[in-house]
Formats: C-alpha cells, structure tokens, sequence
C-alpha cells in the first residue's frame, strides 16, 4: 500500500473521521462517507486513490446525489445553472449533470505522502455542496427553497 493512503487513513482517525476502505477491481482504494447536510439529510461521497506508490498520485473526490432532475422540461435550465455555479461556485469542482438526472459535485487532483491537502479539499467540498444545492433547489423546487 501507497505511503499516500496510510497517511491519509492516520489522518482520518486523527480526526476522527468514519471512512469505510474498500479496493476496487482496477486496484485503486476507494473511502466512502456521508457529510451530514441537515438532521434528516446526509450528503454520500467517496475519495478514490490511484494505488500505485509514487511520490505523487491521482485521486477524484465525488459528492453524489446533490439532487436529481425528475422533470427534463428544466434540463436547459439546470444547465446553464450548473455552468454558472462551475464558474462562479464550485471552486475546485465541477458540477455535472449525469444522464439519468442526478446532479454531483467532482474533484480530480494529485497529492503527495503529504495529505493535508486531499482532506481540506474532501471537507471543504461539502461546504461548497451545501451552497450548490440550495441554488439548485431553486431551480427544481422553487416553492420548497424559500
């Protein structure tokens, strides 16, 4: 195992963090997790690690199901949202629109041994969720966002 992912799994029980670790079929290391958004609400994620052990190696942090576009009619509408929030919101993430409607937030960067960047990014991508989806409620609900 990567030097980057024993470090990354020191600094979770550091923090106290309830991730479960699993290895995909392609090898790389998968750490799945909810963000609790409200107190009927959490907000699903996963944090994937290239596996290979290098001074530096890929991961994609993806936060899934911000919200899901049941009525199609909006699709033109929720993208040019989603292209306004990748612009002005989303910081370091991107967030897109899949084909079956369900809207997440995703991240794809590099790290080092030195994981302290990969875990302020895993954290504060739920603050930036919690900004997205209450625009893209708007959109979806508008009568249940006010």
């Amino acid at each position: 195992m990567s030097e980057t992912i024993e470090n990354f799994e020191v600094y979770l029980k550091e923090k106290n963090i309830p991730l479960k670790k699993s290895q995909l079929k392609n090898g790389q290391i998968l750490f799945n997790g909810n963000f609790r958004l409200t107190k009927t609400r959490v907000l699903p994620f996963g944090i994937v690690f290239d596996s290979k052990d290098a001074k530096s190696i890929d991961y994609q942090i993806t936060y899934h199901k911000l919200a899901y576009v049941k009525d199609f009619t909006k699709k033109a509408e929720i993208l040019e949202l989603l292209n306004e929030l990748n612009q002005v919101k989303a910081g370091y993430y991107s967030v897109i629109l899949a084909g079956d409607g369900e809207i997440y937030l995703k991240q794809l960067s590099r790290t080092t041994s030195d994981v302290l960047a990969a875990y302020e990014m895993m954290v504060f991508g739920s603050t930036i969720a919690k900004v997205i989806i209450k625009e893209i409620e708007k959109v979806l609900e508008p009568a249940a966002a006010e």
